[in-house]
């Protein structure tokens, strides 16, 4: 042990950690230096992807295709009840008494 009280593990991983912290700080600098001479970022990369794949399936797309879908079901449903109506009148014919 060292006079401090601390082991020579310690103070060795404080070494590296120091020499990756600086080295850290150095490939930051090195980037940072890049962007101002290329400023295109990994963000503007994504959109611009992005972009090109949103033009396949858009918003407007999507509202034409779930408002059939729901045209579709409410026709339906409308056509089954009707169905459903006439045949339970069928079943149960009302009697008229009025004379």
């Amino acid at each position: 042990m060292n006079l401090s009280g601390t082991s020579d593990m310690d103070t060795e991983s404080v070494d590296v950690l120091r020499e990756r912290l600086s080295t850290m700080k150095r490939l930051m600098a090195e980037r940072t230096a890049q962007q101002k001479n290329n400023p295109v970022s990994t963000e503007e990369i994504f959109t611009a992807k992005r972009r090109k794949t949103a033009n396949i399936i858009d918003g407007n797309f999507l509202s034409i295709a779930f408002g059939g879908a729901l045209l579709v079901i409410v026709t339906v449903s409308v056509y089954a009840f009707y169905n459903l109506y006439n045949a339970i009148l069928k079943k149960f014919p009302s009697r008229h008494e009025e004379l």
